[in-house]
């Protein structure tokens, strides 16, 4: 692990999915059966690179997979995460932009042959992992999306994805690998865990649940997030929780800091410094938006602006391009 990818917006999810182990069952347990059962047991291949546009990295990271079948045939397969508290009505047009962008590259790099023959597309399969709080409600396929009616269906653009829902999974059916496991827990509930001494208890509970080896894994994660809970939090409720044991599960985790040639402490301070100022700037830039807009701003705005996190203002500065009011940025409630 570098120290770019301890860096904020190198998303946990993409850290996760380097490991080629959790990579290969998210794939072998989360894709349609019928799929999986069609792959070779090689761990699938990174492709390097991103599909998601700047202005939906905020709320969305992506990982290119390449594999084959047991026949030989090869599969690329889109893995992305949805971290919107909301589903997305226009993630399958979004989605389709990505698949184009995935096939014009290949083809452009590995569409033809030596002797200049055309090679047949690969396969492309989509897996998408929510983990917000609402059900998801939005449709599995392009095609019903639209408001075509059923004769016309057929010869509409269509294709399906896959999707995984967190927040219908049991914790400890996330997944039958310890990494990807405890990987999908923090993503389960790491969010509010961050900021939420009793959610972070819950998940810290859980993961001794499973076992010595996922809460260390779990702490290990936790406190190498820069935007996760500092390492004296974490310490004192496994203190709470174990006593016997909780400063035994921290050292085991720092030791894997330590072998990695990491000073935790200075790493974590050098990018949660790194992440207000970035906070900051963006503040002063939304605020004059704002002005232009709206020269009279009540000062609880100007308080939550100047107080919000970098992914916070993305957001607002998204609602922002279509908002009449200012409760179309901040909600009815923060407009009075």
């Amino acid at each position: 692990m570098t120290k770019r990818q301890l860096q904020r917006h190198d998303p946990f999810f993409r850290r996760l999915l380097e490991q080629p182990a959790a990579a290969g069952a998210l794939l072998r347990e989360r894709l349609p059966p019928e799929v999986a059962a069609l792959l070779a047991n090689d761990p699938p291949e990174l492709v390097p690179g991103s599909f998601v546009s700047g202005r939906l990295r905020a709320y969305r990271t992506d990982r290119l997979f390449r594999t084959r079948t047991i026949s030989g045939s090869p599969v690329l397969i889109l893995t992305l995460i949805e971290h919107k508290s909301k589903p997305d009505p226009r993630i399958g047009l979004q989605l389709l932009g990505y698949q184009c962008q995935i096939l014009e590259r290949w083809a452009a790099h590995e569409g033809k042959t030596m002797d200049g023959t055309f090679r047949p597309l690969p396969a492309l399969v989509t897996l998408v992992v929510y983990n917000g709080a609402e059900n998801w409600n939005v449709p599995l396929t392009l095609a019903e999306a639209t408001e075509a009616d059923a004769a016309i269906r057929p010869w509409v653009l269509d294709f399906r994805y896959t999707l995984l829902s967190l927040k219908s999974v049991p914790d400890a059916r996330l997944s039958a690998e310890k990494v990807l496991r405890v990987g999908l827990l923090v993503l389960k509930h790491g969010i509010e865990a961050r900021q939420d001494r009793e959610r972070l208890t819950m998940l810290l509970r859980s993961a001794s649940a499973l076992g010595e080896d996922d809460l260390v894994t779990l702490v290990y994660y936790l406190v190498g997030d820069p935007d996760g809970p500092d390492a004296d939090t974490v310490r004192a409720i496994l203190d709470e929780l174990m006593p016997d044991d909780g400063e035994r599960i921290m050292s085991t985790a720092a030791e894997q800091w330590k072998a990695e040639g990491f000073n935790l402490g200075l790493i974590q301070g050098e990018i949660k410094g790194e992440a207000r100022g970035e906070a900051k700037g963006k503040a002063t830039m939304f605020m004059r938006q704002l002005r232009r807009r709206f020269p009279t701003l009540p000062d609880a705005i100007e308080s939550r602006v100047r107080d919000a996190s970098s992914d916070q203002l993305d957001e607002w500065s998204e609602r922002f391009v279509d908002a009449r009011t200012l409760a179309d940025i901040f909600d009815t409630e923060s407009s009075h």
